[in-house]
């Protein structure tokens, strides 16, 4: 074979390797997705500004370890979302953000040992309910989770406290003990709540 031929086909073998890298590096690149407030969806592999959003698409979701130390980064990456699901519902964009806050500490893979799921940890019959059909999604799950709010707050109406014990230990609970449930988890919950609430007033001025 001569130095041409030898040269030749090494430089082939290069270029192929190189594709190769390049295809495959293409393939485990991250994709990001964006909504704005008019419904428009955004695709990226370099979010060009905040709210931007790991994407996955449906039938990839499921929960592996160490998910939530990767998802609860940025808190901020879900305002968008709140937003919208805000102006939607009518209901406090801090107060959702609050919620989330409680609730799953911003993991859209959290799940809880009664199975309830996501952001707003929306138990599967209420988010049925409630039309959602991925409550991994955090888009589904925020607007689900905050219609499901407004709807507790529209039960209590003038009693946060109640609403959001509700929302930690189901209205009937609240209705039972004709307030607050007397249980430590609910009594901590609604205190971290409104905590959080007035903690992310300042991210929606």
């Amino acid at each position: 074979m001569s130095v041409s031929s030898k040269s030749l086909r090494r430089t082939v073998w290069l270029l192929a390797a190189l594709a190769a890298v390049s295809l495959s590096n293409a393939a485990h690149a991250q994709i990001y997705v964006y909504k704005d407030e008019f419904g428009r969806t955004f695709f990226t592999d370099a979010p060009p500004h905040d709210g931007y959003e790991a994407y996955r698409p449906k039938g990839t979701l499921k929960r592996h370890p160490g998910a939530s130390k990767v998802s609860s980064l940025n808190p901020r990456s879900y305002d968008t979302a709140i937003r919208r699901a805000s102006r939607q519902h009518g209901v406090s964009a801090a107060l959702v953000k609050a919620v989330i806050a409680a609730e799953s500490g911003f993991d859209p893979w959290a799940e809880s040992t009664k199975g309830a799921r996501g952001l707003m940890q929306l138990m599967p019959a209420t988010a049925e309910e409630l039309g959602v059909d991925d409550a991994y999604d955090p888009w589904q799950n925020i607007d689900g989770g905050t219609k499901y709010l407004c709807e507790l707050i529209d039960r209590f109406p003038g009693e946060l406290e109640l609403a959001l014990a509700a929302y930690n230990a189901g209205p009937e609970a609240v209705r039972q003990y004709q307030g607050i449930p007397p249980y430590k988890e609910t009594r901590g919950y609604v205190k971290r709540v409104l905590a959080y609430y007035k903690k992310y007033h300042a991210d929606f001025r």
